[in-house]
């Protein structure tokens, strides 16, 4: 009888041993194949695929008109803010009207210069009939004045032609004249030769024969005389054209020249006018309007306005640090969870890593870390029912999944690692 408690005693110690031994086999098992994941952290913001659309104005001015709010949506090419214009409406009115006279000058000068009829562009008539109007009359006006004035040298020609003709024919009057004087001279030398005539006559048929070889040199010198004249009025001629068309070239190249810098001074104005109007490149709601104030200054290259495309899909960008970096690439899954206090109650998001930037970035308070990109299956958090649903902005915690390690591995971990610097000393 008293050695029944001890037997009692030593089956509760045999049975507490195998369970224990039991317990920790089972642990052993465990700890030896069931896996832990291996995983990096880092903070991002929920902003669109395609970045946000920031609208800057080239120039800057002075904020005239807002016609936006955050949160508005807005259509693409819709007016967001207005600037005041550098250039007033007047201003441009009055580079039109020099632009339109000097269009009418061009216009006429060609005509002058290639001897055409005046050719305005297609629809000048009908948007300035003044100004084509007096374009026509100074034209004819010139091309008359300029056609009387070749009249008025050809008439001088013609009266040069004239006189030569007249004195041609005298000359050919004259020089038969001689011939036959010649004649009467021959006679009357055999004639008192044989003294059958006096002195007195032979002499004057002499003096008659130099009187008409005296009238033959004249008329001669004088036709030569005005053959050159002529020559010169017909140059004249020429030199009235010449300079009618020099002047008129040198006038277009100068009105041609006014034209185009007085045009060039208005496409700046225009394009003034339409920068003075800034408008959404994309369709998308305002996200951020970095002008509030009617009247305030806009720099030139600033950002205005910054908008967020509609239907773009949402992407996490998250910061890594530098020390992790090599343990991430793209394609490594993702867990991500909401940073907010609510972000218990909502079942994390399965994603993905697309992107590792290939370099660091700084903050501007000294902070490195790589930009990581992460794409979400679905853009919504769900718990019960419930959506919250991924907008720009949002932070997240992000849980970049980048192997898996046994519990055993990591109980054993620590002592493996002071075996590896054991016996070592530096």
């Amino acid at each position: 009888m008293s050695t029944q408690p001890v037997l009692n005693i030593s089956r509760q110690t045999h049975l507490f041993l195998y369970l224990l031994i039991g317990l920790v086999t089972a642990f052993l098992i465990w700890s030896s194949f069931g896996q832990l994941d291996v995983v990096s952290f880092a903070v991002g913001d929920v902003v669109p695929s395609s970045q946000v659309k920031t609208v800057q104005h080239l120039e800057g001015g002075i904020v005239r008109e807002i016609l936006v709010r955050e949160g508005d949506r807005v259509a693409r090419g819709q007016p967001l803010v207005e600037l005041e214009s550098t250039a007033s409406g007047a201003d441009v009115q009055e580079l039109n009207a020099r632009i339109a006279s000097l269009i009418a000058d061009v216009a006429r000068l060609k005509a002058e210069v290639h001897g055409e009829d005046i050719v305005f562009p297609e629809g000048y008539e009908d948007a300035h009939e003044d100004l084509a109007r007096q374009a026509r009359a100074l034209y004819n006006g010139r091309l008359n004045q300029f056609k009387n004035d070749m009249a008025t040298q050809s008439s001088l020609v013609d009266q040069r032609m004239r006189e030569g003709d007249e004195i041609s024919a005298r000359l050919a009057n004259t020089r038969q004249k001689r011939t036959l004087l010649k004649e009467q001279v021959a006679i009357s030398d055999e004639l008192l030769k044989q003294d059958l005539t006096n002195r007195m006559v032979h002499l004057n048929l002499l003096k008659e024969l130099a009187n008409l070889d005296g009238m033959v040199s004249e008329d001669t010198a004088a036709l030569n005389r005005l053959g050159s004249a002529i020559e010169q009025e017909r140059l004249n001629m020429e030199s009235i054209e010449g300079r009618f068309r020099i002047e008129a070239r040198q006038e277009l190249d100068d009105k041609s020249r006014s034209l185009e810098e007085f045009q060039n001074r208005v496409r700046k104005f225009e394009d003034s006018f339409k920068r003075s109007v800034l408008v959404s490149p994309v369709e998308g709601v305002v996200m951020n309007l970095h002008v509030v104030t009617r009247g305030g200054v806009i720099q030139p290259g600033g950002a205005v306005v910054d908008i967020v495309p509609v239907g773009d899909a949402m992407v996490i960008e998250a910061k890594l640090l530098p020390q992790d970096v090599g343990y991430v690439s793209a394609g490594q899954p993702v867990r991500v969870r909401l940073a907010s206090g609510d972000g218990a109650r909502f079942q994390p998001l399965d994603g993905t890593v697309s992107h590792v930037s290939p370099d660091t970035v700084e903050t501007k308070d000294g902070t490195t870390f790589y930009k990581v990109r992460i794409k979400t299956r679905v853009d919504y958090f769900e718990s019960s029912g419930q959506r919250y649903q991924l907008v720009p902005g949002v932070q997240v915690m992000c849980s970049i999944i980048t192997g898996s390690r046994s519990v055993m591995q990591y109980i054993a971990s620590p002592f493996l690692g002071s075996v590896s610097t054991a016996l070592q000393e530096r």
